[in-house]
């Protein structure tokens, strides 16, 4: 039968060995908050993640905003010597297509000039839509 180890005994061997190793192998107790410090490391994450998934929505639709302005004065401006009403119809159409919607649209001379404006997705459409101008002529 093995003889029940004594805790003066343990203790003593342990401190031995911490002194042979010079101090290296401490035990420490921190009492838990190293989970405490990994739950604020975690949502510090999930915020910026979360921070920037809305940043690259609003860019994301800058983008989409400028691809349909663009799109839609060119289609407009084939149209310009039909009229202003038949270039700005032909421009609403292009941009609806490009999933926008054209707040302005007017015949400047033989140039067309609109603003189209695009909803971003998600919670970045609570700072507003994206916009964008473009001017097209003749070609």
């Amino acid at each position: 039968m093995i003889p029940p180890l004594k805790a003066d005994a343990f203790d003593g061997r342990a401190a031995r060995f911490r002194a042979a190793c010079g101090g290296i192998f401490r035990v420490r107790r921190g009492g838990g908050s190293a989970s405490v410090v990994a739950l604020a490391v975690g949502l510090a994450l999930l915020s910026v993640g979360l921070g920037l998934q809305g940043v690259g929505a609003a860019v994301t639709a800058r983008h989409r905003a400028a691809l349909a302005a663009d799109l839609a004065a060119l289609s407009g401006a084939l149209h310009v010597p039909e009229g202003a009403t038949a270039a700005c119809a032909r421009a609403g159409e292009v941009a609806r297509l490009n999933r926008a919607q054209l707040s302005r649209c007017e015949v400047i001379g033989r140039d067309i000039v609109l603003t189209a404006e695009v909803v971003p997705p998600g919670p970045a459409a609570r700072a507003g839509n994206a916009q964008a101008r473009a001017r097209a002529g003749p070609i």
